[in-house]
């Protein structure tokens, strides 16, 4: 009996520890089980998240897809343009709102650009009357560029504008109502063009000028003219052209141009100009080796008196080079050298490419003669930081006229500069892409081949110019 009571006693007593473990494991297992929950909440509301994410994502993607089908279909064949609907056409709008204020040190000039052919004259009223102020955006620029695509390929044109036109002084009064005038209009599909543009014979230097005039020895008219362009390799190109003839000349009662009826002859045009250009582009800078080919005319054989007609012509030639050299980082050497013999208008649009004795006293079979001329300008520009930059320059341009020219009158003189020389500087700043602001000093000189009006042999010209210019 004792050792069933000993057994009894001891089962009693191991009975709560069972049951104490039994509820231990219980719990173990529901925590278990608790966390085992909440990992499965976890992953389904993180795979709940990817999901989403995933949605966002492929909506973001379709509408980036459509945005990019769209701009296919509205984006241009080249940089900045865009594709008329309907149509293989792309389109760029481009140009400048140009403001200057500019000021006279020496003799009132109301030009909008200060050219050394044109200064007032030391001896002479606008000298006497001083300096003057301008403020003008006259040479703001809008351009439109088109490509088509073609079979023959892309077709690209290009029409540009100003409001440099001749203007009367009456409409300045009220609303400087300045009238557009056209700059360039030209059709391009592979080596040909046709319409208006710079002339073959005229700098590529890209120079970076303030002044809207031209750079003594520096220029060449825009006109129209038909060009065939051939690459002979990578960056190297030969170009001719038929272009625009103007004839014109000087005799003792001025100047005559071909649209002036002008007696005692008219000039005339009898044969385009003929120009060419051998270029050769690298990363070192650019050469270019031009010649100008023309014919001046001049006729009175419209006389009703046969006795009183005549006529003659005059051969003109020129050739040029300039060229552009890339040194340090970003600065450029700039030059061009030209000489010629009866093209005036193609170097800084000096003016008449000949003279003639017409009108001089004994004189019984009036003639045409070319004036010579020869130029040279260099310059240079440097960066001074990715913002600012200057430009310096100089030019020097001679002309020889036969010595009957000597003859023509005082009022006539004042056209028949022998010496122009010009120098500039300026600095620019472009605190914002687009935006320029600058600042210009121009200083000109001429010498005429005798005594002007009040005697005056000689003209000089300072202009300072503020710039504002935007560009799009």
């Amino acid at each position: 009996m004792c050792g069933t009571a000993l057994a009894a006693t001891l089962a009693a007593g191991t009975a709560p520890a069972r049951a104490q473990s039994s509820t231990q494991n219980l719990r173990l297992e529901i925590q278990n089980l608790q966390e085992r929950l909440n990992q499965l909440e976890a992953q389904q509301a993180e795979n709940t998240r990817a999901q989403q994410a995933a949605a966002a994502q492929a909506a973001e993607a379709n509408r980036a897809a459509q945005a990019a089908k769209q701009a296919s279909m509205t984006a241009g064949s080249f940089p900045g343009s865009f594709r008329v609907p309907g149509t293989n056409t792309s389109v760029r709008l481009y140009g400048f709102i140009r403001a200057t204020g500019t000021y006279d040190l020496n003799g009132r000039n109301r030009t909008p650009y200060q050219n050394s052919n044109a200064v007032p004259l030391t001896t002479g009223p606008a000298e006497r009357q001083g300096g003057d102020t301008q403020f003008s955006a006259r040479y703001s620029r809008l351009g439109f560029e088109t490509r088509t695509d073609s079979d023959w390929g892309p077709i690209r044109s290009v029409v540009e504008m100003d409001f440099g036109g001749v203007q009367s002084t009456g409409s300045l009064t009220t609303q400087n109502s300045w009238i557009p005038r056209l700059r360039q209009a030209f059709v391009e599909a592979g080596p040909l063009l046709a319409g208006q543009t710079t002339t073959l014979f005229g700098d590529t230097l890209a120079w970076d000028m303030i002044d809207f005039g031209t750079m003594v020895g520096l220029g060449g008219p825009r006109q129209a003219q038909i060009r065939y362009t051939a690459t002979l390799s990578p960056g190297v190109t030969w170009a001719f052209a038929l272009e625009n003839p103007y004839s014109d000349y000087t005799y003792n009662g001025g100047a005559v141009l071909p649209d002036s009826d002008t007696t005692p002859a008219l000039a005339v045009n009898r044969l385009p100009d003929f120009t060419t250009s051998a270029r050769v582009k690298g990363n070192w800078g650019d050469v270019a080796l031009q010649g100008v080919l023309r014919r001046i005319d001049f006729t009175n054989d419209g006389a009703a008196v046969a006795s009183q007609r005549f006529s003659d012509e005059t051969l003109g030639y020129g050739v040029a080079v300039n060229g552009v050299l890339n040194v340090l980082q970003r600065d450029r050497i700039m030059a061009r050298a030209a000489y010629g013999d009866g093209v005036g208008r193609y170097i800084d649009n000096f003016g008449s490419g000949a003279v003639s004795n017409v009108g001089l006293a004994g004189v019984l079979h009036p003639e045409l003669d070319t004036v010579k001329a020869s130029s040279i300008m260099v310059g240079y520009q440097h960066f001074w930081s990715d913002s600012v930059r200057s430009s310096v320059g100089a030019g020097f341009a001679h002309f020889n006229y036969p010595s009957y020219a000597r003859s023509f009158s005082p009022a006539t003189q004042n056209i028949q500069n022998t010496n122009l020389v010009q120098g500039l500087a300026n600095i620019i700043w472009t605190p914002v892409p687009a935006l320029d602001l600058g600042l210009e000093y121009n200083y000109g000189t001429r010498d005429l081949l005798s005594a002007s009006t009040e005697g005056a042999t000689h003209g000089l010209g300072q202009r300072i110019t503020a710039l504002v210019r935007y560009t799009f």
